[in-house]
């Protein structure tokens, strides 16, 4: 088992970009700069031809929130998925401290509002989206674990799938239950998992 020195030692391993005193506040500064900038008009986003994979909250306040925080961490994600790629890098021991973060994001988070007077469905909250978006993170390490390093065009196809392995989750869990219901989270997020960990078997070379 890993000791707190180890994790860190191998997080400090990671370009500077990625280590978690670079990265979490670049993320943050960027979901900022992206609602400030772009910001929702009141009113419910059904109104504004959203989609539901980056639908929540049902006031201005909260509209701007969800979607702009998920707008920023996929971007992020992403971001870091193709730095992490063209280093070559493997180890996800190296990216602890960020699911850390992660966690401790959803945990303080974890409360949500209703908003029935719009949707049908539980107005949800930002730690149920951090969690779904953990999941997808951890897909993608599995992901790196496996194939990173290779050419551009197996780069390009493994982000593809890795955000249609979200897409598809997300739509495939909603005949089951309804949207931003805990259920439905924690049926994402796990079937993500499921699916991180089967990569994660194949290292690759």
């Amino acid at each position: 088992m890993l000791t707190p020195l180890e994790i860190w030692r191998a997080h400090q391993s990671l370009p500077r970009p990625l280590r978690i005193q670079w990265l979490v506040p670049g993320t943050v500064l960027l979901v900022a700069f992206l609602g400030l900038t772009f910001t929702l008009p009141p009113g419910p986003l059904c109104d504004e031809g959203m989609i539901l994979f980056m639908e929540g909250g049902c006031d201005w306040g909260e509209s701007n929130v969800f979607l702009y925080s998920k707008l920023g961490l996929l971007l992020a994600l992403n971001s870091t998925f193709i730095l992490a790629w063209r280093f070559g890098i493997k180890s996800m021991q190296a990216f602890l401290p960020h699911i850390g973060v992660a966690l401790l994001l959803a945990w303080a988070t974890r409360s949500g509002g209703y908003c029935d007077t719009y949707y049908s469905h539980p107005n949800g909250s930002v730690g149920q989206m951090v969690i779904e978006v953990a999941a997808y993170g951890l897909v993608g390490l599995a992901i790196l674990r496996a194939w990173s390093g290779g050419p551009i065009g197996l780069m390009a196809t493994a982000m593809i799938a890795w955000t249609a392995i979200y897409i598809c989750a997300f739509y495939a869990a909603l005949p089951l239950f309804p949207h931003w219901t805990w259920s439905h989270t924690f049926v994402v997020a796990g079937g993500m998992l499921l699916i991180g960990a089967a990569v994660s078997s194949n290292k690759g070379s």
